[in-house]
């Protein structure tokens, strides 16, 4: 197997494909149509911020390029630059150079749920002239380019929290993302836990307990279980992060600056929230209950069982879960 790399611009690519001089039917190519919404759209923003894309792998057969890795890319780029779908409403604001007056200068635009043709014309114009590395490969078997695929997907993945929007569907995604970014957020969540993903789990966790019933409980905080959930049922109660909402505004309220609640148990007292909420219980009683268990957290030896060691295993979890419903049952 030989290979060649060259960059080529989005317009270049875009034009390419209009010709049908780019294909995504090869026989060794993987389908198109495999990302959601919030993937595309950070693929988009990180070519707009200059963060690195990896190649694209392509062969070219009778002056037709097909890409072999790096399909969803190259078909998401054409798709944007044709106004297929908007960027997700959580996309970040980017910079970009401009001149102005004849100087240089920093200006930042916004580009969450835009189309192409809704993007400022500095924008449209840095994004055409973004490029992918097109490496063509040549004098190549098939069993070499399987070879290939195996080997350029290796390496170390992202973590489970962060990974997890592929499991999301766009609204249970968009939803996630505004809880989380939720004001009571900012006075439970370190910048670390912002940064790894913990508030977009502790929302899903949150979901989750909140979902269960007698007939199933989601109480097991493993990846693959909250994978399961997020994949094959949390859109079902979408309906009820309304209530959650209302709950957190409500502990917003109720408490004042950072909150010293372990992460773990974070998602237990946002249900009880929830439900304190939905029965239309006195919510000032649950903020009393909530500062004071963080007063006597280091003496609880009843609670701290659930937390020494599995954390989110079934067992802990549902005690944890327990603990949170007996104190929600007290409550007038």
């Amino acid at each position: 197997m030989k290979n060649s790399s060259k960059e080529r611009t989005l317009q270049w690519i875009n034009t390419q494909n209009k010709k049908g001089n780019i294909s995504f039917e090869h026989r060794l190519q993987r389908p198109t149509g495999q990302w959601n919404n919030r993937m595309k759209s950070l693929l988009i923003h990180s070519l707009l911020s200059g963060i690195p894309v990896n190649p694209i792998y392509v062969v070219e057969e009778e002056n037709v390029i097909y890409p072999l890795d790096g399909s969803q890319r190259t078909s998401t780029c054409i798709d944007y630059i044709n106004d297929v779908f908007s960027l997700s409403k959580d996309t970040p604001n980017v910079s970009i150079v401009v001149k102005e007056n004849g100087e240089q200068t920093i200006k930042e635009y916004e580009i969450a749920g835009k189309k192409f043709k809704k993007l400022d014309n500095e924008v449209k114009e840095t994004l055409l002239a973004c490029t992918l590395e097109f490496c063509t490969l040549s004098d190549y078997t098939d069993e070499e380019v399987k070879i290939m695929f195996a080997r350029q997907n290796s390496g170390k993945p992202l973590n489970g929290k962060l990974l997890r929007v592929v499991h999301e569907s766009d609204e249970f995604s968009e939803m996630v993302y505004s809880l989380s970014n939720h004001p009571f957020m900012d006075k439970i969540m370190s910048k670390t836990q912002r940064k790894n993903g913990t508030d977009r789990d502790t929302i899903i966790q949150a979901m989750m307990l909140i979902s269960s019933n007698q007939e199933q409980e989601f109480t097991s905080f493993r990846t693959k279980d909250i994978d399961t959930y997020v994949t094959d049922y949390a859109d079902q109660y979408l309906d009820r992060a309304d209530t959650l909402k209302e709950a957190m505004d409500r502990f917003n309220e109720a408490f004042d600056g950072e909150i010293k609640i372990p992460s773990t148990s974070i998602p237990q007292i946002l249900y009880s929230g929830y439900r304190i909420v939905k029965d239309k219980k006195s919510f000032s009683r649950l903020a009393e209950k909530v500062s004071e268990f963080i007063t006597t957290y280091d003496s609880n030896e009843e609670y701290k069982q659930y937390v020494q060691s599995g954390t989110g295993s079934k067992e802990n979890v549902k005690g944890r879960f327990d603990y949170w419903r007996g104190i929600v049952k007290t409550l007038q």
